[in-house]
């Protein structure tokens, strides 16, 4: 206290507050980078997102298809039935009317500044942060999802997104320096990342929110305009998605035929995938249809990424902490109804835990309400609903495929008809144990709540079951032994792997995300995914504005003596890129001797 007392008292005391004060002023003024800061807007909240809501008539057989219009989607809650009211699919005129529009438009977005779109992004950030609950609801409304499971995939994934970009965006997409070698060391050599132009995302129905603003994210940052093909299962939100992002652009300026947004059947995306007017293809789906994409994308040579779904494998060893692994297993199989690209959708379980494993889950599973969250209230549903009730035909013959060959369906297995509504979508959550390789359930993704459940012996028998499937997407083991874990997760032949978790790779937006296999190839987040979305033109430089390359008589066309010429090029080669600093020099003044 005394020391503290001498120096405030000490007639220097005011000139070191004085520099201090000083240089944090320089440092504002000229050192820090400017912020220009979010820009605060207001959206209408839509009516039939809210609890309240009770329009809306049931349908009797809820379907996107509308008899005798084929230009129609009929739009409505999975959880209830009821009708959402219809929107007329894109025509091919339309679209490329928006194609011609977001090119316009894009021209002079390239030309914007880091800091110019890094505002954009923050606005859209501070928006999902003050209107979560909803953003949320609209979710909910349009593919049945609870709160919970929209704030975990939809609000939680897309503001790390925004985050990572915001923070990380210009490091990664900056010039690029690279070494020119010792031949060029008079050059400067850069890697400069342009953007592409035009970009597509055709993406799936499962999470419409962040899937839809995942990719718009990336491709505004990265100087490009975007046209968002949305799947005709979630057309009703799509309208709210478009006003909140051409509002964020307005506001801050810049012209919101940057993104445009198309919806429409199988015609209006093969119309998107196969147009010369666009420069790049992000595809989320299956792969029967990623086939087409690729396909359709071929005739103008259109570069694309597919990201088409998994079997992903947990590997469960008989030490992990099963306090810690079950919950998070859950978590894993059941989040969103298990329509998760990334769940998990089999769980390899070690021989001497097995019986006390599946007991666990068997209890658990038990215990699963399903229902609609806005409107039996949130303290009443842990699983939504499923947006294609379609799909239940094969999950039934998958189960009792598996039941034929041996396996034991403990609970569930079949369509639900809900008490409360009887034409909401849903299926019973289902436990599957003693499941083998050879059942069609391990080959096929069942986008569906069932919980597979595998036995293995050791390390090597783990690894064969979970490679006898053709997808290799994500991947889980959980282990005690960390030295395990990370040998066993390095072995498995996918594009990402967790070591004692469950797809927190996604939360660590630094990381790309994508798959081997039939899992589709190219990767979105990450730095891989921003330049995916770029031309990365290798560009060089005269380092010194005076040393130029400069072409030696003895090869300047038309060569006068070829066999010297020859020669002479042989030593440039000897003398650049030999082993030993002696051959060198006798290549250089083998060098001199032919140019004289």
């Amino acid at each position: 206290m005394e020391c503290a007392l001498e120096l405030f008292s000490h007639e220097a005391f005011p000139v070191v507050i004085a520099v201090v004060a000083g240089s944090v002023v320089l440092y504002c003024l000229f050192i820090r980078k400017s912020s220009l800061p979010a820009i605060p807007f207001e959206l209408k909240p839509l009516p039939e997102s809210l609890p309240t809501w009770r329009g809306g008539e049931t349908l009797d057989k809820p379907s996107i298809l509308v008899d005798g219009h084929p230009e129609l989607i009929q739009c409505f809650d999975p959880a209830t039935g009821r009708s959402l009211g219809q929107v007329r699919a894109t025509t091919v005129d339309e679209l490329n009317d928006k194609l011609h529009r977001a090119r316009k438009a894009q021209e002079t977005w390239a030309k914007t500044s880091f800091e110019q779109r890094r505002q954009v992004l923050r606005t859209l950030n501070e928006f999902v942060l003050a209107h979560q609950r909803e953003i949320c609801q609209v979710a909910c409304r349009d593919s049945g999802k609870t709160l919970i499971d929209a704030t975990l995939g939809e609000v939680l994934t897309t503001c790390a997104k925004f985050q990572w970009t915001i923070k990380n965006g210009e490091r990664v997409l900056k010039d690029d320096s690279r070494d020119p070698g010792f031949m060029m060391m008079y050059k400067k050599a850069k890697v400069i990342y342009q953007p592409r132009g035009v970009v597509a995302a055709l993406v799936s129905w499962n999470y419409p929110f962040h899937n839809t603003i995942g990719p718009i994210t990336s491709a505004l940052f990265s100087g490009n305009a975007i046209v968002v093909k949305a799947s005709e299962h979630v057309a009703w939100s799509m309208a709210y998605w478009e006003q909140m992002v051409k509002r964020a652009l307005n506001v801050c300026g810049h012209d919101p035929d940057l993104v445009q947004f198309v919806t429409g059947f199988a015609d209006i995306g093969t119309a998107l995938t196969s147009s010369p007017l666009v420069d790049h293809i992000t595809f989320i789906g299956s792969p029967e249809v990623g086939k087409l994409v690729m396909k359709s994308a071929s005739a103008n040579l259109t570069p694309v990424t597919l990201e088409l779904g998994g079997k992903d494998c947990a590997i469960v060893f008989a030490d992990a902490d099963m306090a810690q692994c079950i919950p998070v297993l859950m978590r894993g199989v059941f989040q969103n109804a298990s329509q998760n690209c990334i769940g998990i959708e089999r769980i390899l379980v070690q021989e001497q835990a097995y019986g006390a494993f599946v007991d666990e889950m068997l209890r658990r599973i038990k215990t699963l309400r399903l229902g609609s969250i806005l409107d039996d209230g949130e303290n009443e549903v842990d699983c939504g609903a499923m947006v294609m009730a379609s799909t239940f035909d094969k999950l039934e013959s998958l189960v009792d495929d598996a039941v034929q060959k041996g396996a034991r369906c403990l609970i569930g297995g079949k369509r639900l008809s809900h008490p409360k509504h009887p034409k909401g979508q849903y299926f019973q959550p289902t436990l599957l144990v003693d499941v083998t390789p050879e059942m069609d359930i391990t080959h096929n993704e069942t986008f569906g709540p069932i919980m597979v459940i595998m036995k293995f012996r050791d390390e090597k028998d783990a690894l064969e079951q979970m490679h006898s499937s053709p997808y290799g997407l994500g991947s889980s083991v959980f282990s005690g032994d960390r030295e395990r874990g990370r040998r066993v997760a390095l072995k498995m032949r996918t594009g990402m792997a967790n070591v004692n978790d469950f797809a927190v790779n996604y939360m660590c937006q630094s990381l790309p995300f994508g798959g081997v296999g039939i899992s589709g190839f190219g990767r979105f987040a990450g730095p891989e995914g921003l330049r995916s979305l770029c031309v990365e033109k290798a560009f060089t430089e005269d380092r010194v504005p005076f040393v130029k390359t400069p072409i030696p008589p003895i090869v300047d066309y038309p060569i006068k003596q070829s066999e010297k010429g020859y020669a002479f090029t042989q030593q440039i080669v000897a003398f650049a890129y030999s082993d030993g600093w002696w051959e060198s020099i006798k290549a250089g003044l083998r060098l001199g001797k032919i140019s004289m």
